[in-house]
This record gives structure tokens, C-alpha cells and sequence, in this order.
């Protein structure tokens, strides 16, 4: 018998009904689904802040309100890709449920066409808030560090929007959302490492007793040792039960008072075991504000930038990346605090002039004055009436007791030399706080551990040398024409041939060139905002 002969042109007109009918069900769930879409963004029933940013709605209105996470089929591949990085927030010290995860799950599974849309405009409002958090900071930083003065430029939110429609996978794009700075993915790093460490039950705390000291015998030498293997500050070994404050165990000390500021002299005593019985929680709580803090700095800082550290007291010179140099810092009393900003080095002076500001005259310089008549002659400081057609005034002719802070006509200029304040370099940058770095006479400062001593400004340890970098690479003929234009002895303006970016930052917690997180006191408490936002 002979096989059926199936009909060619049936077979096309089967399958041109059936493509019809799959087109006509796909156009039919685009046009209820967009419909659906445009009611529920007016309405806001869910009252999603984020969709009420121009953002949000001006995407889908521009995108005749077609839905972003789904299609007829069900859910495209970026929504789940969406839900993976939020799950993961935590990765870059944020909080899964600040992007509406409670109700993204909720709404997951549902089918329904209305339900499918609730979906989809909660995980566009979840975009939104991780992006721009994770981008440019959870917190604007004038609300919760009023002294913090730099800015990050906004996310452009719409072309993020664009962007992720353009794609089927978006886990790359939302990766490329965090800093790239290897200062931030160090502390990303290290926050991983303190959860391990929570998750492994944290440490316990030391009990009081005496000063621990090298060669002593102990039982809490035992407890003092297991704290530093766990932090990784003493290798782990078999001897670890000993009570024995031996040279390993002091080294470790060391390593630990030097990663978070203290005097390193191997001895564990009061401030050393405050600091040991710091809770992993709240060093966890230190990496994530600091994590905050490096999202409000600019995703490009230039090739070759300088940083002022202030808690860690040091300024770095930093090319491509890499630290070329490191050097100890003075910052302001706090009181006196140095706020954080950015700004442009242009300039630098060789024996420089001081003009010492009013404030600082009135308060601490007149009553000198006052009690020693010489004071402002061994000092070589001026005493002057005027700007523009300023006049030299004898300091002998002046009632002292009729001045104060709102009623003193003159100004005080001290002269170039080895007393001056400024040391014998100055460097000027961009910014309206009056402050620079500068030398200093008072080298003996830089031995102090904590070195909060200035009056705003920031006092360089080896100015010549920093100026070495920022003429050239830093040679050692460089710094000796320098040191020669210094001999002359004059005042002399030098305008540098590339300006550099510099950025003074507030960082409590930070990972070193080998990765190891330091950690160091809230000197202007600055942190305590932060910590009670990251703290909810």
C-alpha cells in the first residue's frame, strides 16, 4: 500500500495559522501588559519612590511602557540576573533589603498578567536604588558628614535603563557599577573576610589585667595570643597554648598596633586591649562606611593624584595605581578639623611668606605678644595696617587691651627663614578653606603617633622630596636643584608643569598595598552618623 501524500501547501497554511495565532497572543500580552503598565506607574499602588524619578518614567513612557523583565514567554534572563545582585548586596556592604527583595519574592512566582507587571516595575525600582547606590552612595554625603566635600558626578539612570534593555545578560554592566578602585575592592575584600570571621563566632573579649609584656608569663598571654591568630596577626602553630610572652607573640603585637595606630612597642596595655576587644560586628559596620565613603569620590581621580590619609596621618603619591610614595602627615587639631575635598596643585612656593589668619592672630599670637614684647621680633613676624597701600606697624605702639577678634584692623605676616611656619616649602591647590601643604620647623611632631596638631593646614614631613615627585619622577638631582633655589633664600613662586589632583579623605578603615585592613580611631567623629545609618 501506498503511504499517504501529505499535502505541501497544507502544511504551510497549518503553519502560518499557528504563527499568526503566536503573533496575535504576543501582540495581544504586549498591549494588556503595557496598558497595565501605564495605569500602575500613575497609580503607584505600591508607592515606590523610584518610579517617581523623571528616570524611571520618562524610560518606559519613551518605550511605549513595554515591559523590561519579561515578555509573553515569562521572565527574561535579566530579571534573574537583577535578582542575583541584589541577593548579593551584602558583597559591597549594602543591605538586600533596602531593593524591595521582601516583595520581588512575593510577586516572583505569580502568573498573572497584573502580577507579572507588579514584578517588573518593582525590579525597575530596584535598579534604580542599587545602581545609584552602589554607584554614587547609599547616603548623600552632606547629610551624613557635613565636612565631607567632594562629589561624585550622578549616574546618568537612563542610560543605565536603555542600556539594560539593549541586553539579554546584565550581570557584567551591573558589576561595572561599583568603584573600580583597588582601595574599594581591597575593602570589599576584607569585609568578606570579617563575615567569615562573624560567621565563625568573632573572638573573644580579653579580661582585664596587668600590662602584658615580652618575657612575661601569663594565662592571658594564651587568650592574647588566639585573638591575633584569628585576625591573621600571628601565624596559627602547636605552640599557641603557651603562656609565654615570647618574641613571636611580640612581633604579632606589633604587626596589630601597626595596622590600627597605636604605639608599636610589643606591649599589650590598656588602649591596645580596648582596641583587641573591638566586636568583628562593629569592624564590619567600619568597612562598610568606608566602603561608602570611596562611592562619593570620582570614578576618575587621574593618573597620577595625591591622597591625604588623615586618620592614618600619611600622604600618598599615586600613579596608575600604585603608590610611589608614602609620606607622614600633621592634620588639624580637632577643634581645628581639616575638612575632606579635592582640589588642583598648580603652585609652590620656596620660602614661603605666612599670613597668619585673623582668628589664629587674635587667639593665639597677640597674647604671646602680650607677655613676651619680643616675641614677634624672634619670630620674624610683621606687624601690618592696610592691604592695597599697606603700612609696617611698630607692635610697641599698639593697646592690645582695646582688640579683640571683631575689632583688629591689622594683619600679621611672617617673614621667609627657618622658623616659619610653612617650613620652607608651600603648596598651593584649589579650594575655599584657606588650606595647603606646607613644611614645618617642628620636625619632632612627625614622631608622635597621633598627629592632630595644625590649625586646618597639612604639614608634609619632606616637603623637598614631594616636590621632587610633582617636578619630575622624584630624583635625587632634582631634589638638589631644589634645595639650591631654597639656599638663595628668597621668595620664589614655581608653577608646576602638570597640576595634580589631590584629594583629602577620611578613611577609619583601609586596606594597605598587601591587603591587610587598618583600622583607626574616629579622631573628628565623623563616623558616628554613618555607624547609626549602617547600624539599622
Amino acid at each position: 500500500m501506498a503511504p499517504p501524500t501529505i499535502n505541501f501547501f497544507y502544511i504551510v497554511k497549518v503553519f502560518s495559522l499557528l504563527l499568526c495565532f503566536s503573533t496575535q497572543a504576543n501582540a495581544s500580552w504586549l498591549t494588556q501588559s503595557a496598558l497595565y503598565l501605564e495605569q500602575l506607574l500613575k497609580t503607584n499602588p505600591q508607592q515606590l519612590q523610584e518610579l517617581n524619578e523623571p528616570a524611571v518614567a520618562d524610560f518606559y513612557r519613551e518605550h511605549k511602557h513595554i515591559p523590561l523583565w519579561s515578555n509573553a514567554k515569562g521572565r527574561l534572563d535579566r530579571a534573574y540576573d537583577l535578582l542575583h545582585i541584589i541577593i548579593h548586596a551584602e558583597d559591597e556592604g549594602l543591605e538586600p533589603a533596602d531593593y524591595h527583595l521582601k516583595k520581588i519574592m512575593k510577586y516572583w512566582d505569580y502568573k498573572a498578567p497584573r502580577d507579572s507587571i507588579q514584578l517588573d516595575l518593582l525590579l525597575s525600582a530596584a535598579l534604580y536604588r542599587y545602581s545609584n547606590d552602589v554607584y554614587s552612595g547609599r547616603y548623600k554625603p552632606g547629610d551624613v558628614d557635613t565636612d565631607w566635600h567632594i562629589q561624585n558626578s550622578p549616574l546618568d539612570s537612563y542610560s543605565l535603563f536603555v542600556d539594560v534593555a539593549r541586553k539579554k545578560s546584565i550581570t557584567q554592566l551591573l558589576k561595572s557599577l561599583p568603584p573600580r578602585h583597588s582601595g574599594y575592592q581591597l575593602l570589599k575584600k576584607g569585609l568578606r573576610r570579617f563575615r567569615d570571621l562573624e560567621q565563625q563566632g568573632g573572638w573573644e573579649k580579653l579580661k582585664r589585667g596587668p600590662t602584658l609584656e615580652p618575657g612575661m608569663q601569663h594565662e592571658r598571654v594564651v587568650q592574647v595570643r588566639q585573638r591575633l591568630e584569628i585576625t591573621g596577626d600571628h601565624d596559627e602553630g602547636v605552640l599557641h597554648d603557651i603562656s609565654i610572652f615570647d618574641r613571636t607573640l611580640e612581633e604579632a603585637v606589633k604587626r596589630y598596633q601597626l595596622r590600627h595606630g597605636l604605639k608599636t612597642d610589643g606591649r599589650v596595655g590598656p588602649q591596645t586591649r580596648r582596641t583587641l576587644n573591638i566586636p568583628v560586628s562593629e569592624r564590619i559596620r567600619q568597612i562598610r562606611i568606608n566602603m561608602e565613603r570611596w562611592r562619593w569620590l570620582p570614578r576618575e581621580l587621574g593618573r597620577r593624584y595625591l591622597m591625604v590619609n588623615m586618620t592614618g596621618f600619611e600622604l600618598y603619591i599615586v600613579d596608575d595605581d600604585i603608590t610611589l610614595l608614602t609620606m607622614p602627615v600633621i592634620i588639624g587639631k580637632a577643634y581645628r578639623s581639616t575638612p575632606s575635598f579635592s582640589g588642583l596643585i598648580s603652585t609652590m612656593e620656596y620660602n614661603p611668606y605666612w599670613t597668619i589668619p585673623t582668628n589664629m592672630a587674635v587667639e593665639d599670637y597677640i597674647p604671646r605678644q602680650i607677655q613676651d614684647p619680643s616675641f614677634f621680633t624672634r619670630k620674624s613676624i610683621k606687624l601690618y595696617r592696610g592691604w592695597k597701600n599697606a603700612r609696617e606697624i611698630d607692635p610697641r605702639t599698639v593697646d592690645w587691651s582695646k582688640l579683640d577678634k571683631d575689632n583688629f584692623p591689622y594683619w600679621l605676616r611672617q617673614e621667609p627663614g627657618p622658623d616659619n611656619a610653612l617650613g620652607r616649602v608651600k603648596f598651593l591647590f584649589s579650594n575655599p578653606y584657606e588650606i595647603y601643604l606646607h613644611g614645618t620647623p617642628d620636625k619632632h611632631l612627625f614622631e608622635r603617633t597621633v598627629r592632630a596638631f595644625s590649625s586646618g593646614c597639612i604639614r608634609v614631613k619632606d616637603p623637598v622630596r614631594l616636590a621632587a615627585y610633582l617636578l619630575n619622577d622624584g630624583t635625587q638631582q632634582m631634589e638638589e636643584e631644589i634645595l639650591a633655589n631654597i639656599h638663595l633664600g628668597n621668595n620664589q613662586s614655581i608653577h608646576l608643569p602638570i597640576s595634580a589632583p589631590i584629594y583629602l579623605v577620611y578613611w577609619t578603615a583601609w586596606a594597605d598595598q598587601d591587603g591587610n585592613i587598618n583600622f583607626r580611631h574616629d579622631i573628628y567623629n565623623r563616623d558616628s552618623q554613618l555607624y547609626r545609618m549602617f547600624g539599622r
